[in-house]
């Protein structure tokens, strides 16, 4: 006689077997899944029990056509690392970096220190200004670079800890068009452009308040979990070939000028100055 247990697994069992069954036969259908298999932990005499299958979300889809125009401005001083390594590296791609998740007030926080009046200014990332939320903090991690191995050249370490806070997410209504932080420096004589696109990808964009490619002189801001507009990011790949720096030059940005939208409930970010980077709450550098 079966047991309680033993009875339901075998029902478990038997629907997973259908399930897989009927998928080899074509009669059922699933959307391809986005997020890796759920893992459930059990106690080791349940193990192999029940079968759990792939978690069937809805991906999120971003606008495949814009009507927004980007410029082009021409790279000073060379390019990142001598061009010796692709895009896909640790101070191009926050997403590359890291981050970890910390317990840290989400609000705006003071700091002492001499204050710069044209630093990015993180009020104008949405149009209107308003008073943006704060929805989730993190510490970025540290990176062990290896430049002598494929991208992305090196290994995360642990969380660093020169500040509380290096990462943050900001509140944001999905579809609602987002803008990089204003700043009142022209980099070129040609018009009121702010900062050049270092990085370009579907859902992360970096970007630095200058013309050189570097991340260690000057403000360099990263967003992401956003969709960046087509148009930017076909331009941005038009200056690349095989992941390197092609053309001599790079897409150029105003502060008002949208870089894509969001599609979901926040927008992260996070900001360097000089080559470190700094806590993005603080209110006497970023929310002047």
């Amino acid at each position: 006689m079966l047991t309680k247990r033993k009875h339901i697994a075998w029902v478990n069992v038997a629907i997973a077997t259908t399930l897989i069954a009927l998928l080899h036969s074509n009669q059922l259908t699933f959307a391809q899944s986005t997020e890796p298999t759920q893992v459930v932990s059990q106690p080791a005499d349940e193990l192999n029990t029940f079968v759990y299958l792939p978690l069937i979300n809805k991906p999120e889809t971003c606008p495949q056509v814009s009507i927004n125009q980007y410029e082009l401005v021409t790279v000073q001083g060379g390019y990142y690392k001598g061009n010796r390594l692709t895009d896909e590296n640790a101070d191009f791609r926050l997403s590359v970096l890291g981050y970890a998740p910390v317990q840290a007030p989400l609000q705006r926080v003071e700091y002492g220190g001499p204050t710069d009046s044209n630093a990015p200014n993180f009020y104008n990332v949405f149009k209107p200004q308003r008073d943006i939320a704060f929805v989730a903090a993190y510490k970025r991690l540290d990176w062990n670079w290896d430049e002598n191995t494929a991208p992305p050249y090196g290994i995360p370490g642990g969380p660093n800890n020169d500040w509380p806070v290096s990462v943050l997410d900001l509140a944001a209504t999905p579809n609602e068009a987002v803008y990089i932080p204003r700043r009142d420096v022209p980099i070129t004589s040609a018009g009121p452009y702010i900062a050049m696109v270092l990085f370009a990808d579907d859902d992360e964009l970096t970007i630095h308040y200058g013309n050189r490619d570097v991340v260690d002189s000057g403000y360099v801001v990263y967003l992401a979990n956003f969709c960046v507009d087509p148009g930017l990011l076909l331009l941005y790949r038009a200056q690349l070939s095989a992941g390197k720096r092609a053309t001599g030059w790079l897409p150029m940005l105003r502060s008002d000028q949208p870089i894509g939208t969001a599609k979901q409930a926040f927008v992260t970010i996070a900001v360097r100055d000089s080559g470190p980077f700094l806590d993005p709450r603080s209110r006497k550098d970023w929310w002047q």
